[in-house]
């Protein structure tokens, strides 16, 4: 039945006014005479640049095209939302996406191949519409042939450096890699670091390799690392190339730069800390507001070798991309097309440029209309006679763009040579080729590893089984023990001794015979085994009734949760990308996760740890305070508030507010035991200056006083709650016989409430194994194999990888696990029940 609020007369002619109004103002629209007739859905990353341009742009281009709507939108998480509709086949007209992955799409037939339309004309009709472009601009997304991207937006990757810094010591712009180590060591005598880097976002180190690359081998080798070719990584000129990233960030680096975000990085530099730093042209917008008025930047190319081959003018580049989708409407597939024409037409490049400040991808744009900070980075694109664009992550093979996360960290840290970088991607680069000629094929690496964690799973199993079976057979043989005593003795009224007792249920009682009929000796016995279980006894509700209470909550949790889960597990056992047929595969998904990954294991362990060291900190310290509160402390409700906030926040607030706690320059972690330090004169506190707490090496140890700070609290207000339960009685009577508040908590609180501690305990497990949102924010959506969760393998696999079949296989083993280790800590931590 549904049920429907009485309207006041004011709330009607409200709701009449607000259909009318449309009508009034697309009547006094001349524009508007005709309604449209196509929207087009255009879903948009609202990154650094936001969405207020393309909004802009799609109103002028309705005032152009009246029977059309463009519906353009977006925010910062859009992809994760387009991966789910591509999915689902909820295609849009057109994307800007973010970390998609376009082949996939492209193998598929879903995306539209823009090659005939790039040779028709442009939207001023005056040359072919992909000669409006820079050089180099559409060659990021040509595949097998087509090309399938337009850009607007265009990014520079350039070096920034503090001008005035350079005039005051008289320095001047390196052209060469050995004038640029001299520059360094030079800015290092004044005290001063010379590159301030992040190390989270590995695009930006990795532009100093691809420059140095770049310059070295030239336009045929870049396309051939890219494409993956044999002895590519290992060729001298790439290790040569790795060497000089090395190099920077091992010995001309700003200390931290392992834990520090791309944002630290600029602000450090635009602070003083450092005299360079690397980013895309992107940057002066980014950074726009963080910007001293006062502060000179300063923008050069990447330096070359004396012996590269390339054209030291040439520039790397990036670009946003917009993709149309081939949706079958031929009507809808003309308009999205003319309306990125449209979108990267001369007129809205410029318009684009006096909005954004930032370069475009289209030729034709004054350089005066730059503001004289990004005119410099305007003049080197358009004096370039050559660029070559940054390789697009979606474009890379799942093993190389999981072991480049991996290796280089690795390389920048010293902890490998660039040889051996070089060898190990390699390696990748051949797994990933060998796998897409026989993807079937398991390399089985962790035979015992898989083989112990499905004879575990196993035992626990039958642990269960025989625990739940023993208990049944004691209950069983308990009440029959106690029902079938002799009744030796009578009561007052002549009944039995024991045939009165008030744990037998009414039922029960009935089944025996009456004190008048005990003349026959077999009849107590007879009675006794006809005396019904007190489970039978138990009063239920007629079927109808039942179902109409429990009936509408169980569909429910058929319809969204059973059916879902066993279509899930059904998918685990196929290959599928989410737009191909699935094809049935069996256990291999299985089998490549418990006995091939790598990360499969790296991430397990990091579920264990989340499962057991912050519950070591957590229950006692929960306990603790909850015990200080219960027991009488003076400002008892302020501290539940204080220490429950942290619960209020969510997980992703809380891990935003961490990161920023957490910058090795200026953060509130570092500058706190800095300070600390300086008061009690401690160097080892003074050394957290600069400190990378987000560094893959101490993610995790930074992780717990998180969880600390999140669970506390939770986790207090269970046992405080159950604490209230107690009756005060107890602990007087444990004072008046001189026990301390230890021995009370030992002999009294903890006994009482143990099955909530229980249940707390289960709640950290699941969360330990579920963890998921903490670990991909601090590791800025791009885990290594160390960091790694089975949540964030799982969301990997599904939305970066397109491998629907392993995360699915991956949530299976995911919920067997959690099933599992709950029930075995349930059954392992459960006492017999305590009366108060």
């Amino acid at each position: 039945m549904i049920c429907v609020a009485p309207f006041s007369l004011g709330a009607l002619a409200g709701l009449v006014f607000s259909f009318l109004l449309p009508l009034l103002s697309r009547a006094a629209d001349p524009t508007s005479a005709a309604a449209p007739r196509v929207t087009l859905d255009i879903p948009i990353f609202a990154g650094g640049y936001g969405t207020a341009f393309y909004e802009e742009t799609a109103r002028e281009f309705e005032r152009l095209r009246p029977e059309v709507r463009v519906n353009i939108y977006g925010d910062p998480r859009i992809s994760d939302k387009l991966r789910v509709r591509i999915i689902d086949g909820q295609l849009p007209d057109a994307m800007l996406p973010f970390n998609v992955l376009i082949p996939a799409l492209v193998d598929s037939g879903r995306l539209r191949d823009l090659a005939p339309h790039l040779a028709a004309p442009n939207w001023e009709n005056d040359a072919a519409w992909g000669d409006s472009f820079l050089p180099g601009a559409l060659d990021a997304w040509r595949i097998c042939g087509g090309t399938y991207g337009v850009p607007l937006s265009y990014a520079c990757w350039t070096i920034y450096y503090n001008r005035a810094l350079f005039r005051a010591h008289g320095w001047t712009e390196p052209r060469t890699w050995d004038e640029f180590f001299v520059l360094c060591e030079k800015i290092r005598a004044t005290g001063l670091a010379p590159v301030s880097l992040t190390g989270i976002y590995g695009n930006y180190p990795d532009a100093f390799l691809r420059a140095a690359y770049y310059n070295l081998a030239g336009a045929d080798a870049w396309r051939a690392l890219n494409a993956l070719a044999p002895g590519a990584r290992t060729d001298p000129r790439y290790v040569r190339a790795a060497a000089v990233l090395q190099r920077i960030t091992q010995h001309h680096t700003l200390a931290g730069w392992e834990g520090a975000t791309h944002t630290a990085a600029q602000t450090a530099f635009l602070e003083g800390r450092a005299a360079m730093c690397v980013s895309g042209s992107w940057m002066i917008y980014e950074m726009g507001a963080r910007i001293p008025a006062d502060f000179e930047i300063g923008v050069m190319n990447f330096p070359v070798f004396p012996d590269g081959v390339a054209d030291p003018r040439t520039i790397q580049t990036g670009a946003d991309y917009f993709f149309a989708f081939a949706t079958g409407d031929a009507e809808r597939e003309a308009l999205t097309v003319e309306f990125l024409r449209f979108l990267t037409s001369r007129s809205r490049a410029a318009a684009w440029v006096r909005r954004v400040d930032a370069p475009v991808a289209v030729r034709g744009v004054p350089l005066e209309a730059f503001s004289p900070r990004m005119r410099p980075i305007a003049e080197m694109i358009a004096q370039a006679p050559e660029s070559f664009n940054m390789p697009q992550v979606m474009l890379q093979t799942p093993g190389v763009r999981q072991a480049l996360v991996d290796h280089r960290l690795a390389l920048m840290g010293g902890r490998i040579t660039p040889e051996e970088f070089g060898a190990r991607i390699e390696a990748a680069a051949a797994h990933d080729r060998a796998r897409a000629e026989n993807p079937d094929a398991i390399d089985i690496k962790h035979p015992f590893a898989g083989t112990a964690l499905l004879t575990a799973l196993a035992a626990i199993a039958v642990w269960l089984i025989l625990q739940r079976t023993k208990k049944k057979f004691r209950a069983n043989e308990a009440w029959r023990t106690e029902s079938s005593k002799p009744a030796m003795e009578e009561s007052a009224d002549g009944t039995p001794a024991g045939f009165g007792d008030p744990a037998l249920q009414p039922s029960q009682r009935a089944a025996l015979p009456s004190a008048s009929g005990m003349g026959d000796a077999t009849a107590l016995p007879d009675a006794l085994e006809k005396i019904p279980a007190p489970a039978a006894t138990r009063p239920r509700l007629r079927p109808v009734a039942a179902l109409g209470f429990v009936g509408p909550a169980f569909f429910l949790y058929v319809a969204l949760v059973l059916v879902p889960g066993v279509v899930a597990l059904g998918w685990a056992f196929t290959q599928w990308d989410g737009m191909g047929a699935r094809e049935w595969v069996g256990w291999l998904n299985f089998k490549a996760l418990l006995f091939e990954s790598d990360v499969f294991w790296a991430a397990l362990r990091n579920n264990a740890f989340l499962m057991l060291v912050p519950a070591v900190v957590v229950l006692p310290l929960a306990l603790a305070l909850a015990y200080v509160l219960h027991r009488g402390i003076w400002g008892a409700g302020v501290f539940r508030a204080v220490l429950l906030f942290p619960n209020l926040l969510g997980g992703i607030a809380a891990a935003l507010l961490w990161m920023t706690a957490y910058e090795p320059h200026g953060g509130l972690v570092n500058a706190g035991l800095v300070a600390l330090g300086d008061a009690l004169g401690s160097d080892w506190l003074r050394s957290f200056a600069g400190y990378p707490w987000l560094a893959p090496r101490q993610l995790y140890w930074a992780i717990v006083p998180i969880y600390v700070w999140m669970a506390c609290g939770f986790n207090l207000v269970l046992y405080l709650a159950a604490m209230e339960g107690i009756n005060p009685e107890l602990y007087e009577a444990a004072e008046l016989e001189g026990a301390s508040r230890a021995r009370q908590f030992f002999s009294i609180t903890l006994p009482l409430i143990w099955e909530v501690v229980v249940v707390s305990a289960v709640f950290i497990v699941i969360a330990g194994l579920n963890a998921f949102e903490l670990v991909w924010l601090l590791t800025q959506q791009d885990p290594d194999t160390s960091t790694h969760t089975l949540g964030t393998m799982m969301v990997t696999s599904m939305f970066k990888e397109f491998q629907i079949g392993r995360a699915t296989a991956i949530a299976v083993l995911l919920f067997v696990l959690v099933l599992a280790g709950s029930a075995a800590l349930m059954r392992g931590l459960r006492r017999e029940e305590v009366e108060s």
